[in-house]
């Protein structure tokens, strides 16, 4: 097998182009497209408890849009709309909580003190 870019021979097993790096077609597709999105409920972009702004996320539409919606069906046919949101606020899952990246831990020794 040969590098499509730049011609040097590969091993029948290579995943990447040594000299180059260039992906085979054994390599993993790395244009494969995303994984659906997981229905929960955000952190951050939400109003009461993030089920409007979860749903939202999930299929792709305007939050405002699926809050106007779900505010016709809270008064329409009864409170069919409320139930559906409590159920939803217990049954949804939250986002897991995205940590910042942390610094390498500073060493404290005898000869050099720690400085602030």
């Amino acid at each position: 097998m040969y590098c499509t870019r730049c011609g040097v021979e590969l091993d029948e097993k290579a995943r990447y182009c040594s000299a180059c790096g260039t992906a085979t077609a054994l390599a993993p597709c790395v244009d494969a497209p995303a994984r659906y999105p997981r229905l929960s409920r955000p952190y951050y972009d939400k109003k009461i408890a993030g089920v409007c702004s979860g749903f939202a996320r999930y299929l792709g539409l305007d939050v405002t849009l699926v809050r106007v919606l779900w505010l016709v069906f809270i008064f329409f046919p009864v409170p069919v709309g409320l139930i559906a949101y409590v159920v939803a606020w217990i049954v949804m899952p939250r986002d897991p909580v995205a940590l910042p990246a942390t610094t390498a831990p500073q060493t404290v020794s005898a000869d050099r003190p720690l400085t602030v």
